[in-house]
C-alpha cells in the first residue's frame, strides 16, 4: 500500500511538473514564433514599424525565459535568464510605445527611442555586471533570501546590488507605464485623426486594432508587475494560478503579433501622403478663416458636392477636392471641420448615407451590395457600419420600416 501511495505521488508530481513546463514555456514558443515570421516577412520586404515589432518579440522573449527559469526553479542558469529579465521587463512597455511611434508618426525620433531603453539597459548590465563578479556564497544568499522569497535579512555586498537592481526596474516600470498608455492612445488617435481628415474611405488605413490590444496587455502585465511587487513566488504556489496569466498573457501577444503581420504595412506610405508638410500646411494645425471666408468656402463644398456627386467617388482625397477648388487642402479641412463641423470622411459618408438612402427609397428591393457600391463606399462593412451611425439603424432595417425615419435622422 505504502508503494503504491508513492508511486501515485511520484507520477502526480511528475504530471504537475509538466504542466508546469508546458504553461511557463507556451509565452516563449509564442513569442519566438512570432519573432521567426515577423523576420520572414522582414526578408521579404523592410517595413520599420514590422521591425520594431520583431524587438518588442525577441525582448518578450527574453522577458519570458527569465520567468520560465523562476518558475522551474533552475537555479544554475539565473546568473543569464535574472539578466535577461532585469533588462527585458523595463523594456517591455517602451517597445510598445517605439512600435506605434514607427506605426503612425511622419517622423518618429529613433534617438529618443533609444533614450527610452537606456533605463533597461542600465539594469540589464549593471545585474550581468554583478553576476559575473559574485562569489557562489554570494550567489547563494541572494538566491535563498531574495530571489524566492524577498526576504532583506542580513542580505549584503554583490546580492544586496541585485536586490537594489530588481526594486529599481519595478520602480522604472511603474513609471513607464501611465506614459506609455497616454501617448500610445495620443499618437494612434492623431494618426487615426489624420486619415479621417485625408481619405473619404478609411477602411484599412486607420489603426484600430492596436489600441485596444495595447490596453489589454498592459492592464495584465500591470497586474503582473503588481503581484510581482509584492510576491513573484505567490503564483508558484498553484499551477492553475500560474495558468491563468500565462495563457492570458500568450492569447494577447499572439493576437498582438497577429495584427502586426496583418496590419497595413503601408503606414508609413499614408502617412507621407495625409500629413501636412511643415512649409506649406503645418500638420492638420487649424488656420483661422474669417466667418464670411469660411461660409464661402462652405458653401462652394457643398455646391461642389451636389452638382458633380464627388462623393461617389471611392478614392475621393481631400487634394482632389482643393485642387477642384483651386486653394490650399488646409482651408478644404478648416472649412469643412469648422464650417460643417464634421472631419473630410464623416462628411463624405454622411453625403453617401444621403444617397444611398434615396436609392433604398427609389426601389425598396434593391440588393442592399449595390447601394454600397453605387454611393461610394469601398465596403459593404463600411456601408453597413455608417449607416448605422448616421441612420441609428442598420439598411436592412431601413429597407424593412421605410423612409418615415430618414428626415429626422439625417437632420442630426
Amino acid at each position: 500500500m505504502a508503494n503504491t501511495d508513492a508511486a501515485y505521488f511520484s507520477l502526480k508530481s511528475e504530471v504537475l511538473d509538466m504542466l508546469n513546463t508546458i504553461i511557463t514555456s507556451t509565452p516563449i514558443y509564442v513569442c519566438s514564433i512570432l519573432s521567426i515570421l515577423l523576420a520572414l516577412s522582414l526578408s521579404i520586404k523592410w517595413d520599420r514599424a514590422r521591425f520594431q515589432l520583431l524587438m518588442f518579440m525577441i525582448t518578450a522573449t527574453m522577458f519570458y525565459i527569465g520567468h520560465f527559469a523562476f518558475y522551474n526553479r533552475t537555479e544554475s542558469v539565473v546568473p543569464i535568464t535574472d539578466t535577461l529579465y532585469c533588462f527585458s521587463y523595463p523594456a517591455i512597455f517602451p517597445l510598445i510605445l517605439i512600435y506605434i511611434e514607427a506605426l503612425v508618426l511622419k517622423d518618429p525620433d529613433y534617438k529618443r527611442g533609444l533614450l527610452y531603453l537606456l533605463p533597461s539597459f542600465i539594469c540589464g548590465i549593471s545585474a550581468a555586471l554583478i553576476y559575473a563578479t559574485i562569489s557562489n556564497e554570494e550567489f547563494s544568499e541572494f538566491i535563498g533570501y531574495h530571489y524566492y522569497f524577498q526576504n532583506y535579512d542580513s542580505i549584503s555586498g554583490p546580492a544586496w546590488w541585485l536586490v537594489i537592481i530588481h526594486r529599481a526596474f519595478r520602480i522604472i516600470i511603474a513609471v513607464e507605464i501611465p506614459l506609455v498608455l497616454y501617448f500610445g492612445w495620443k499618437y494612434i488617435n492623431e494618426y487615426n485623426r489624420m486619415v479621417e481628415n485625408y481619405y473619404s474611405n478609411t477602411e484599412d488605413k486607420v489603426v484600430t486594432f492596436i489600441k485596444p490590444l495595447m490596453i489589454a496587455f498592459l492592464v495584465t502585465l500591470s497586474a503582473s508587475f503588481i503581484s510581482n511587487f509584492v510576491n513573484r513566488n505567490y503564483f508558484a504556489e498553484s499551477i492553475w494560478l500560474l495558468a491563468i496569466p500565462a495563457l492570458l498573457y500568450s492569447s494577447i501577444i499572439l493576437l498582438f503579433g497577429f495584427v502586426g503581420l496583418t496590419q497595413n504595412t503601408y503606414t508609413r506610405e499614408i502617412v507621407k501622403e495625409s500629413a501636412m508638410t511643415e512649409e506649406e500646411e503645418p500638420e492638420l494645425e487649424i488656420i483661422p478663416l474669417t466667418p464670411e471666408k469660411e461660409h464661402i468656402m462652405a458653401a462652394e463644398i457643398r455646391r461642389l458636392m451636389d452638382e458633380k456627386r464627388l462623393f461617389l467617388q471611392p478614392n475621393l482625397k481631400i487634394n482632389d477636392l482643393a485642387n477642384m477648388l483651386n486653394t490650399n487642402r488646409n482651408y478644404i479641412y478648416n472649412a469643412i471641420n469648422q464650417g460643417i463641423g464634421l472631419s473630410f470622411a464623416e462628411y463624405i459618408n454622411k453625403k453617401r448615407i444621403e444617397y444611398a438612402v434615396q436609392l433604398i427609397d427609389q426601389d425598396r428591393e434593391i440588393l442592399l451590395t449595390d447601394v454600397a457600391h453605387q454611393s461610394g463606399f469601398s465596403s459593404p462593412s463600411a456601408f453597413y457600419r455608417n449607416f448605422k451611425l448616421y441612420m441609428d439603424c442598420t439598411p436592412s432595417d431601413y429597407q424593412k420600416r421605410g423612409a418615415s425615419i430618414a428626415a429626422s435622422t439625417l437632420s442630426k
